[in-house]
């Protein structure tokens, strides 16, 4: 694997094509953001929109029960599900869900409007006493979609959001 290491740790991956939607590398989670979300997905049911480069989701199959990650790219299809760990599933589609997850972490689309229909489709899948923890709430985009104050925010390299459902 060709990884180049950013700074805070987070790994982008020099044959990576891009987002489909935007065409601009991938970014993984941070070292500061690996160990929070672990302990989030203790013992749950976990629900991840955008795999990306996988780090994020290796870090929640650590200690969660099991992982279904979405993503819309074949690029993630190919080159980072068959990496993943046994206990993550990769979907293209929500009706592929086999439980109500107890953790949804989004790191999906970055505009507004995307972050926002990603956190009401999270509403509409967990159980109740769920929480919805997003990424990347350090840009304007994403934190737009999380200013209420039912949001709790973590002051990381990319930042973190979480309410409880």
């Amino acid at each position: 694997m060709n990884e180049e290491i950013l700074d805070g740790g987070s790994i982008r991956r020099t044959d990576d094509p891009g987002e489909p939607q935007t065409g601009q590398p991938r970014i993984s989670i941070a070292e500061d953001e690996t160990p929070i979300l672990a302990h989030m997905a203790t013992g749950h049911y976990v629900f991840e929109i955008g795999t990306g480069l996988g780090i994020s989701t290796r870090a929640l199959a650590t200690t969660a029960t099991w992982v279904y990650t979405l993503d819309i790219d074949p690029w993630v299809h190919d080159y980072i599900w068959p990496l993943l760990p046994y206990n993550v599933a990769g979907i293209t589609n929500i009706d592929q869900l086999e439980y109500h997850p107890g953790l949804v972490f989004i790191d999906g689309d970055h505009n507004t409007p995307a972050v926002i229909a990603d956190i009401n489709l999270a509403h509409s899948v967990c159980e109740p006493g769920a929480i919805i923890l997003l990424h990347d709430t350090r840009y304007p985009n994403v934190r737009a979609a999380c200013n209420g104050p039912e949001w709790s925010h973590i002051e990381t390299t990319h930042g973190l959001s979480w309410k409880t459902v």
